[in-house]
């Protein structure tokens, strides 16, 4: 085995246990590689980019008081956004398979809203306006 690739497994294998993502890397870190650098430097900086792809998102954002929300990712590439403005809304998004899509949109007092995806590929989205509103949507 060539020596560099030698030197790389130790790496691949702390970076798959630790879930390292390109976001976790500093800026420098994914710089083209100095004149003079080993090949193993500019290498771990390649291979975490790659893992960028599989990584999830989430975006919450409240404006009010007292709204809770809750998300619980497990998959890959999945994506959930948060919206809620007014008082005691509540939110959650669980999704356990990958490339899944939630958004939850709600204004207004006391709302309360729950996705619930476990397959791969689902697509889903609450939207409430007013008050006292409760929407549940599950997707398996």
């Amino acid at each position: 085995m060539k020596p560099v690739i030698r030197s790389l497994l130790p790496l691949c294998a702390l970076l798959a246990f630790m879930a390292v993502r390109a976001g976790d890397l500093a800026p420098p870190e994914l710089q083209a590689p100095a004149p003079g650098a080993r090949a193993a430097d500019s290498m771990a900086a390649r291979l975490a980019v790659g893992l960028q792809a599989q990584q999830s998102q989430v975006s919450v954002t409240q404006d009010g008081s007292d709204n809770s929300a809750t998300v619980l990712q497990s998959g890959l590439d999945n994506q959930a956004l948060i919206q809620q403005a007014g008082q005691q809304n509540e939110a959650s998004i669980l999704q356990n398979g990958a490339r899944n899509r939630a958004d939850i949109d709600q204004r207004g007092v006391l709302n309360t809203a729950r996705i619930e995806q476990v397959g791969v590929q689902g697509a889903a989205r609450i939207t409430q306006y007013g008050n006292g509103k409760t929407a549940v949507l599950i997707q398996r």
